[in-house]
């Protein structure tokens, strides 16, 4: 979409990283149908965001239009964009109905703020860094990083929370990382 053409080594290195992922998400347990075309339709969104938000950096989109504000700008855009979407979808009756069942089982109003708050912040600024570094790479490569990141996840819910990982979860981890080595190196080499 962008014009930029790589070359058929470096576009065949994609295929373990996308197999790799597959198999190692082929045994999650909560599997819906539902959630695999909403994961999807994410991961298509995120690659069109990131090609929409690379074409728009650093040219003629307005004054002082740096990574960091982009994201600010598109993040303040969905929200009014999609606060009616989610005000329809769940209604304040129901956002309310889930912080009393909340309280009920013994949360604060204070530590639902706080948590509340500092999940925002978080989410906004793993956002924002990924934002910085589309502005540094092509948006195959974003793409890619964002791809080994859901292995890194699955790989880190292992240690920290001693999951039980099956053997096909292992291989497929093993699999999109030698993957991601791969294209790291074939797109240094061919381009």
């Amino acid at each position: 979409m962008l014009g930029a053409v790589y070359s058929p080594i470096t576009y065949l290195t994609l295929v373990p990283i996308v197999g790799g992922v597959a198999l190692a998400s082929l045994k999650e347990l909560s599997f819906t149908w539902l959630g695999f075309w909403a994961a999807m339709i994410s991961n298509l969104s995120s690659a069109l965001r990131g090609i929409l938000a690379k074409t728009s950096m650093g040219g003629g989109v307005g004054e002082n239009m740096t990574e960091a504000n982009l994201y600010g700008v598109l993040t303040i855009l969905a929200f009014l964009f999609l606060l009616p979407v989610s005000l329809a979808i769940e209604p304040p009756a129901a956002i309310m109905s889930a912080i009393g069942a909340a309280k009920a089982a013994g949360f604060t109003s204070g530590y639902l703020w706080k948590q509340s708050i500092l999940a925002g912040a978080f989410y906004y600024l793993y956002n924002e860094v990924a934002f910085l570094a589309l502005g540094r790479v092509n948006p195959v490569t974003h793409a890619v990083g964002n791809t080994i990141k859901r292995v890194v996840i699955i790989v880190a819910s292992v240690i920290a929370f001693n999951t039980p990982i099956s053997t096909l979860g292992v291989v497929g981890s093993s699999i999109a990382i030698t993957g991601t080595l791969l294209y790291s190196l074939a797109k240094n080499k061919f381009g």
